[in-house]
């Protein structure tokens, strides 16, 4: 009897302690599931992060914080990077009250032990900003408890900011470039046309000066010359101006380029008289925006020159597809150029002949020009791959 209630004992006893290891066992699996599903919330919440404006800076580092804050379910984030050949320190902190942005010179390393004093760090977590633009550190402040999800997630969202930041450098650097070739085009086109011609004109006026007395009839004609001139240089001025004014609309598509175009034409009638007639064939709206813009400043390039130095009463721009390019030809009945014959892109280049601007234009988008001229026909040919079709 004894011997039976001792196995007794000895069987409850068993039972119990496999009741325990299964109920730790289970208590494990179960804390890896709320782990593992925790894990897949903020993968989650990764995958959707939203894109932040690229038009303001402090705004996307408000975004950019607020989001990486969420993910690490830390109180504060820090983050601190330059900007290559830049030599200014930026600073972001995140709290719950928002985001402080500051600028400063370098003037000392801002270490981490600097850092930890300056914002009152106790507790943190650290990783690398390593960007294309952009260098740094970002930091998670004040969570007691960070895990090993917690530090991978910690790495993915350094290197999400640190490509946002890359790509906001990236694209202020292409709209200041973009601004500083269009100036430098523009500053080209009044040194070449209106500068010259004011020279000109004060040249005339000392001359004038002696010739009031000795020829008063030679001087009025002279002077009639010079008004025609100076209001020649009013029109340039007015169109320049014109130029420089927003465009009204989208140019994306042959309907709103057509119509870009016909305003251009317009234009050009009123302030030259220069009548100029546009043909678009075979677009059908497959112009990107980007590509259809370019196409403009092209045809506004090359009809004004036409009115400003042909000498021309008419002019006729077309535009047809062939296959993937664009065949663009400029005929006016002007006196031509300097240089009689046919050209084509590779023998105008070696002999520095034709426009430069226009054909450095075409150059940058990858074409060709030609140029067919004589006395009372002008023909300019352009083939354009269409790099910015959709």
């Amino acid at each position: 009897m004894e011997s039976v209630n001792s196995l007794q004992t000895i069987l409850y006893v068993l039972y119990a302690a496999l009741l325990a290891v299964l109920l730790w066992q289970f208590k494990r699996l179960e804390e890896r599931r709320r782990r593992l599903a925790r894990s897949l919330d903020l993968a989650a919440r990764i995958a959707e992060w939203p894109r932040g404006s690229l038009q303001d800076l402090d705004t996307l580092i408000g975004h950019l914080l607020d989001q990486a804050a969420g993910i690490l379910e830390a109180p504060r984030v820090l983050l601190v990077w330059e900007e290559t050949d830049e030599p200014w320190l930026h600073i972001a902190h995140r709290t719950a009250n928002g985001t402080e942005v500051t600028r400063e010179p370098p003037e000392e390393e801002e270490t981490e032990e600097v850092l930890s004093r300056r914002f009152g760090v106790e507790r943190s977590a650290a990783w690398p900003l390593r960007g294309a633009i952009v260098q740094g550190r970002f930091f998670a402040l004040d969570r007691q408890d960070f895990e090993r999800d917690h530090l991978v997630l910690g790495e993915i969202a350094a290197q999400r900011i640190a490509a946002e930041l890359d790509q906001f450098y990236l694209t202020r650097r292409l709209r200041v470039s973009v601004v500083t070739e269009e100036r430098m085009r523009l500053a080209c086109d009044l040194h070449d046309g209106m500068l010259q011609s004011l020279t000109g004109t004060a040249l005339q006026l000392k001359a004038l000066a002696g010739q009031l007395d000795d020829d008063p009839p030679a001087a009025r004609e002279e002077l009639r010359e010079i008004q025609r001139l100076i209001a020649s240089d009013q029109r340039d001025l007015r169109f320049f101006i014109e130029e420089l004014k927003p465009a009204p609309g989208p140019l994306a598509g042959t309907p709103g380029l057509a119509e870009h175009l016909d305003e251009l034409a317009g234009r050009i009638k009123r302030l030259w008289g220069l009548k100029v007639e546009i043909s678009l064939d075979g677009l059908d709206g497959h112009l990107s925006e980007a590509f259809s813009r370019q196409l403009y400043r092209l045809l506004r390039e090359a009809l004004f020159n036409v009115a400003r130095h042909a000498g021309a009463s008419t002019a006729r721009a077309e535009v047809a597809r062939q296959g993937q390019s664009l065949h663009i030809t400029v005929t006016d009945d002007g006196h031509g150029f300097p240089f009689q014959g046919r050209y084509d892109h590779e023998e105008l280049t070696r002999r520095k002949l034709g426009p430069v601007s226009l054909k450095e234009r075409i150059s940058t988008l990858g074409g060709s020009l030609a140029i067919d001229t004589a006395p009372g026909r002008t023909c300019l040919e352009v083939l354009l791959p269409t790099g910015g079709a959709r």
